[in-house]
């Protein structure tokens, strides 16, 4: 089989890695198995913080179930139009690179795929995360884009490599973002805004308090657009209340008590997003 080039860099020797009969390799010997499910593992056993880091499976198999309901599609839709009026800028380019940091099981990269409709751009998507048991539901389901277990702080790729990168609710590093985006990229980042999921505060916590969004424009970069996005989900189903919970802190914080109660009774829960486009400078 010829070798097929790939968005990844290996974190051992950072030269570029290609595709060999389901190996990545590259010019240093350094090479990375296929899984089977068609994702590759770059995240070197001295950058692990615990055997299996990032989400377990009982999260990634809740957040699967609540975002293929399309309770977030309006989140989607946003990040979606964000991408697309910034491609409708790169007319000089035949090929585009979108990248999506702490992508989880692959939903909102996926959403956005499915919003281009660009016939003579070809778009590179690929993403990453640390929870090998994310990158495994992502891969199996997304099979057209590449998907690697990696850290958000060390990023298998490339200088200058991304047209668009994409951050929700993921830990990263500024620096490494602004390595991997090209000088006329964009860094779309998804935070939760003062009354996210506020009825979970409500119910778990005797003095809920709103959540205060970091207002610090990263060195390197400048903030072009922000968004907030707010709207109201209905969950009738308990299944789906316990999903939604899943995805979030809160999960691990209440007790079994408190998680109980929420799970039996709260039907309504307001979302609110704090939506922040930064490019270049």
């Amino acid at each position: 089989m010829s070798s097929v080039l790939s968005p990844w860099i290996c974190p051992s020797c950072q030269c570029l890695l290609a595709l060999d009969d389901r190996v990545w390799q590259c010019e240093n010997g350094h090479s990375y198995d296929v899984a089977k499910e068609g994702y590759v593992n770059l995240l070197l056993a001295q950058h692990k913080s615990s055997k299996q880091p990032g989400d377990n499976k009982q999260m990634v198999n809740g957040r699967r179930a609540f975002l293929d309901q399309g309770h977030y599609q309006p989140l989607a839709d946003s990040i979606s139009e964000i991408f697309n009026q910034h491609l409708a800028t790169l007319t000089d380019q035949t090929e585009v690179s979108f990248f999506d940091a702490g992508c989880g099981e692959g939903y909102y990269m996926s959403q956005v795929s499915q919003s281009c409709n660009q016939a003579d751009i070809q778009i590179e998507f690929s993403g990453l995360d640390i929870s090998k048991f994310a990158v495994q539901k992502a891969a199996k389901k997304y099979p057209k884009n590449h998907f690697a277990v990696a850290s958000t702080f060390q990023l298998p790729l490339e200088n200058d490599s991304q047209d668009t990168v994409l951050q929700i609710f993921a830990p990263s590093s500024e620096f490494e973002i602004h390595r991997v985006l090209k000088s006329s990229g964009i860094w779309i980042t998804v935070n939760p805004a003062a009354n996210h999921l506020y009825e979970f505060k409500q119910a778990l916590y005797d003095k809920p308090t709103e959540h205060k969004a970091v207002q610090v424009t990263p060195e390197g970069f400048a903030l072009v657009q922000q968004l907030n996005l707010s709207f109201v989900i209905q969950l009738t189903e308990p299944p789906q209340r316990e999903s939604l919970l899943m995805m979030t802190p809160y999960y691990w914080s209440a007790t079994a008590e408190k998680r109980q109660k929420l799970v039996d009774n709260l039907q309504q829960f307001t979302t609110d997003f704090d939506i922040k486009v930064f490019a270049n400078c």
